[in-house]
């Protein structure tokens, strides 16, 4: 009961001590507005993105540096270079791209790969 009705004292001193900006609307809804400070956002994705590089498979692993040395390498090259077979190329990389490491660009024939945040 001690902290009752200290709720926008509390989110205005935690977003002031993290550089962030905060306002408070009220008219028939209560809006809450923070503004984040981008240096904490940044720290923030870089801490994300090496988790999720720690947590995929060695494959995994292979296949984003076989894509970073050449961004238009096929799931077929990729298959033979990594020695699994093209399904299992097809389920890295479906499972890259939903953890944000992959991304697609242009069509199946004649687009490239993009490795995000590496």
């Amino acid at each position: 009961m001690e902290k009752a009705g200290t709720g926008i004292k509390r989110v205005t001193n935690a977003c002031k001590s993290n550089e962030n900006q905060v306002s408070f609307n009220f008219s028939d809804s209560f809006w809450v507005t923070i503004r984040s400070n981008e240096k904490v956002v940044e720290k923030v994705v870089e801490k994300v993105v090496e988790k999720v590089v720690e947590n995929i498979t060695d494959n995994q692993k292979t296949i984003v540096e076989l894509i970073k040395g050449n961004q238009h390498i096929s799931a077929r090259e990729l298959a033979i270079e990594v020695g699994i077979s093209h399904r299992k190329i097809q389920e890295n990389i479906a499972k890259l791209k939903e953890l944000g490491i992959l991304n697609r660009i242009g069509p199946a024939k004649g687009g490239q790969w993009e490795v995000i945040g590496q």
